[in-house]
């Protein structure tokens, strides 16, 4: 009789978690996550499948409340799907203390010459063969590199975005698998919508299907985002250009401070920071340090 109480309470427990990301305090229960937080079929989800995401979000610091982090999906009879946005799993990657810089691109077939080329731009004469992306990170006091090369003949599904942007979805895919290669315990149990798409586990056409009967206010981020992307500047450029780029990005996002910043702008500023660092440490790294980018903003 103890065990069967043991085990109601245990699993009364894992219908709601609370939990704190960068200082924002999520709270999930069972009916929340089904009315706002499901794309598809929200009322053919699961009572189990619910309780997986929510407890997966707890353990991974995902906040499913910020627009586009992560959400559930489920279509049909098939199991529910986690899967993390675009923004929110690059994040990750760049909110790492560990992360460096990356190189990405695509794989190409020019005449008798394979080529891993920068960029997602594709030449006319060339052939789209897949992608390719290498992570710079620190482990254990040494620079390390993770490196991923990925075949589109392996992921097109000939649809969606994969017919009219081939060369964007399969550089996503290769830079997805390469950062989770990179800080594999960032990514447990969570794949990018590429990934998801490309392997049949979702349908392609998911994006266009809505779950949920309301909206859920988006919130603005906290006092430790705003430090989180000034440190990351600063870490790169020093103080004071840190400070002049991260203003340059919330000028780029029509703000003019980020007191109300919310979550949306501030993936996508975190994201553009993370271009220009890279640019930046490229730059170092080859010797011709952008002394300039100051001025010119």
């Amino acid at each position: 009789m103890a065990n069967t109480t043991a085990l109601s309470k245990a699993e009364q427990n894992a219908l709601a978690v609370s939990y704190e990301v960068l200082g924002t305090r999520v709270e999930l229960d069972l009916d929340f996550v089904k009315k706002y937080l499901v794309r598809g079929a929200a009322d053919k989800v699961s009572d189990q499948e619910v309780v997986f995401f929510m407890n997966t979000c707890k353990m991974q610091g995902l906040n499913p409340l910020a627009s586009g982090e992560v959400y559930l999906i489920k279509f049909g009879n098939d199991p529910a799907q986690m899967v993390v946005g675009k923004d929110a799993y690059l994040r990750r990657a760049f909110s790492n203390p560990d992360y460096l810089f990356k190189k990405d691109g695509i794989v190409v077939q020019r005449g008798e010459e394979i080529i891993q080329k920068e960029g997602c731009c594709l030449y006319p004469g060339e052939e789209l063969i897949g992608g390719w992306c290498r992570v710079h990170f620190m482990r254990a006091g040494a620079e390390r590199t993770a490196f991923k090369e990925v075949s589109l003949a392996e992921y097109n599904k000939g649809m969606a975005n994969w017919k009219s942007k081939p060369s964007t979805m399969i550089n996503k895919v290769a830079i997805s698998q390469c950062v989770r290669d990179a800080f594999p315990k960032d990514y447990e149990g969570v794949y990018s919508e590429e990934e998801m798409v490309a392997s049949g586990a979702i349908p392609v056409n998911f994006e266009d299907i809505t779950g949920g009967d309301g909206e859920v206010p988006e919130p603005v981020i906290s006092q430790e985002e705003r430090q989180a992307m000034f440190r990351k500047a600063q870490n790169v450029f020093g103080k004071e250009e840190g400070i002049e780029v991260v203003r340059s990005i919330i000028e780029e996002l029509g703000l003019t401070n980020t007191t109300d910043m919310t979550e949306s702008l501030y993936k996508k500023a975190m994201l553009r920071l993370a271009e220009i660092c890279d640019a930046q440490m490229e730059a170092q790294e080859s010797g011709a340090y952008d002394e300039g980018y100051g001025e010119e903003q």
